[in-house]
């Protein structure tokens, strides 16, 4: 079964390439790189994904042409770049719907072998996807030097795997996350076996590998013959400062932040019970603070016993919210959480930490050892790993001094060492995706 599977991923019913003599693409449109991406997610969906991968294409100088599912209407992620279809050469929507949502999606992964598994939800676009392509191509004349495809969803890479067969043209493959060893993902022995099946043929197939975090790459890449590795580099996702408002005080309480969402192991309860432990131990660090949790959070979270037994309006659960009023929210924020799974070691690299350097306001990380917690030490940040409670109560209570502390200092400046937080600039992550971009398409040939 596992194997057929595999087998199908491979096999088409089509060749682009014979609809569109698209093997040696024409170089008559001058040196600029004609791109084709392959994004399920792009803004207006307000999802992390779609938002990271359309700022790194809105700022990318090429000719981009983008094939990405249809925008859910109810999003409301638009005010990132209002204007980021007019960057594009063209935008395909291909509309998928996945047969199951909400509750049911939720009873299905857990008990339905395979479903959402192989390797995800979006499995069955990728076939719509592929055709829709080769009859856009056809259409536009639009003739790609490279390919890019951004995962996740992986289903991006299946596509991937079809468009580099049929084009001809070399092919980077872009992770922000773990696929086969991805720890919140939860694979049957099948399911985990064809997904390190599909993973290894992306792999090798691909002709440039990025990675958002030098933990994903290891983790990743240590399963694969050493020569492949030379293939792989690291491209951290980035913020826009020019969509920030100019850092100023915060008034009012002292309010700490945390904007994202929460799954999985990756939970808030680390964060309540060291609330809960000040408020029995030194209930006075508490006074004139107010927390906000900004996102979605399964219900088992919202009804957890440690915040359930906190006073009215000490922590305050929001909805998720515009993403420009994200921004806004962290910029006046005395303090802003990181919060992350209690594993030994964390590969992920959250965009949302990434957005929080733009805010310029200070960050306390409840991480375990890894990328985040590398990045926030050498930010000068407080860490606690949410393993130990005790830590978490003791990090946090210093962590709230500090907050106090710089409320009351004359002379205010935004927080952090600029030349740390200067490397994840969209500025300086699109320079460097440039040249990632420039030199895979040089090294074919396809352009000068």
């Amino acid at each position: 079964m596992a194997t057929a599977a595999l087998r199908n991923e491979f096999s088409t019913p089509f060749s682009i390439a014979a609809m569109l003599d698209l093997r040696i693409p024409s170089a008559a449109s001058g040196d600029r790189t004609r791109l084709l991406a392959v994004s399920y997610m792009l803004p207006p969906d307000l999802y992390p994904q779609g938002i990271q991968i359309g700022r790194l294409l809105a700022h990318l100088p090429a000719e981009i042409g983008v094939v990405c599912g249809q925008p859910r209407k109810s999003e409301a992620g638009g005010d990132l770049y209002p204007d980021f279809d007019r960057r594009l050469t063209f935008r395909l929507n291909v509309a998928f719907q996945p047969r199951l949502s909400g509750a049911m999606a939720t009873l299905a992964r857990r008990f339905v072998p395979f479903y959402g598994r192989i390797p995800d939800e979006f499995r069955p676009w990728v076939s719509m996807a592929e055709a829709a392509v080769a009859a856009k191509l056809h259409d536009s004349g639009f003739r790609p030097s490279l390919l890019v495809t951004f995962g996740e969803p992986m289903s991006d890479h299946l596509l991937g795997l079809r468009l580099k067969v049929k084009l001809g043209v070399p092919w980077i493959a872009h992770f922000s996350d773990p696929w086969a060893d991805n720890p919140f993902r939860r694979y049957e022995y099948l399911a985990r076996f064809v997904n390190r099946r599909l993973e290894r043929k992306v792999i090798a197939d691909a002709d440039r590998l990025v990675f958002t975090s030098q933990e994903t790459l290891d983790l990743v890449m240590r399963k694969y013959p050493s020569p492949w590795r030379t293939k792989a580099t690291v491209l951290p996702h980035s913020f826009d400062p020019m969509l920030y408002p100019l850092p100023a005080r915060p008034q009012g309480p002292i309010m700490v932040r945390y904007l994202g969402n929460f799954y999985g192991h990756r939970s808030p309860v680390p964060l309540f019970r060291a609330i809960k432990l000040l408020l029995a131990r030194d209930p006075q660090i508490l006074r004139g603070v107010k927390f906000e949790l900004i996102g979605q959070m399964p219900a088992r979270m919202r009804m957890h016993l440690s915040l359930r037994s906190l006073p009215d309006g000490l922590v305050r659960l929001r909805n998720t919210v515009p993403y420009t009023e994200s921004l806004t929210l962290m910029s006046n924020s005395d303090l802003l959480l990181v919060i992350d799974g209690p594993d030994t070691l964390s590969v992920f690299l959250p965009s949302k930490l990434i957005d929080y350097l733009g805010a310029r306001a200070p960050i306390f990380g409840i991480v375990p050892p890894g990328a985040s917690a590398k990045l926030l030490a050498r930010l000068g940040a407080p860490i606690a790993d949410p393993r130990n409670p005790e830590q978490v109560t003791a990090v946090l209570r210093l962590a709230l001094g500090q907050a106090a502390a710089r409320r009351a200092v004359p002379n205010w400046q935004p927080w952090g060492d600029s030349t740390v937080i200067n490397e994840f600039d969209i500025e300086s992550v699109s320079a460097a995706f440039s040249q990632i971009v420039q030199h895979t398409a040089q090294r074919s040939g396809l352009v000068s």
